[in-house]
């Protein structure tokens, strides 16, 4: 069983080290050397060491997880190397698949947006004409996920496909849509990969080469994001 731990600064209580092995004790006499430098510095003091997560199995999934989750603290960036783990964490479809959970298709998810997409035009054109009001009124940067909701409180009834008046799922989709209806929303959404990046419109557009065309335009989420985008709702 693998111990996923974290060592604490006992003069600020934060998370400085993230580590992971079989014995977090033993791990303590081979710490990389940015991290002994603040363990001489806590001296007379010792750090707490408090287990994060327990796991049998892809410690390596869990120790970048935790490092991620404090990385606003922790000292080391060897982390960011597992790109591909990363960036799982932002999906959570592509996370199962990496822990080798069943997940619906994405060609699933494609088709369960067009045929609610095609059964409500009226809500796509409410949320258009939402997107269009925030640019009118100079705002820089928001969120389809604020759209949504306004649709769901007070926008038109819609004819539900799974239960839910609009399922979360399809709010990367729209964001999409909504761009390439109209470019000059480029910008207005933060956006990150999804499964939504494969869009194709009824009439045939693909986002992939919308957003080639406007790359320069649009709003794209680093890694990591920033201080800014980790207060949006990012699609």
């Amino acid at each position: 069983m693998y111990s996923i731990f974290g060592l604490i600064d006992p003069r600020n209580m934060r998370v400085f080290h993230v580590g992971c092995a079989l014995d977090p004790i033993t791990q303590l006499a081979a710490l990389p050397a940015v991290v002994a430098l603040r363990m001489a510095e806590i001296i007379p003091a010792a750090p707490q060491i408090v287990t994060l997560q327990t796991v049998d199995a892809h410690p390596q999934i869990g120790w970048v997880k935790w490092c991620k989750r404090f990385r606003r603290d922790i000292l080391t960036n060897e982390w960011e190397r597992y790109e591909s783990i990363v960036n799982a964490f932002t999906n959570s479809n592509r996370a199962k698949r990496i822990l080798g959970e069943e997940v619906p298709s994405d060609a699933a998810h494609h088709a369960k947006f067009h045929e609610f997409d095609r059964q409500n035009p009226q809500a796509f054109r409410e949320m258009l004409r939402i997107g269009r009001e925030f640019r009118t009124a100079g705002r820089k940067v928001s969120s389809v996920e604020v759209i949504v909701n306004e649709i769901r409180w007070e926008g038109p009834d819609t004819k539900q496909t799974d239960g839910f008046k609009i399922n979360n799922d399809y709010a990367a989709f729209y964001a999409r849509k909504l761009l390439m209806a109209d470019s000059s929303l480029c910008g207005l959404f933060v956006l990150r990969e999804s499964m939504a990046d494969d869009l194709v419109l009824r009439d045939g557009r693909a986002w992939r080469d919308f957003a080639k065309e406007h790359s320069n335009a649009l709003r794209f989420a680093g890694p990591e994001g920033t201080e800014e985008e980790d207060l949006q709702w990012n699609y």
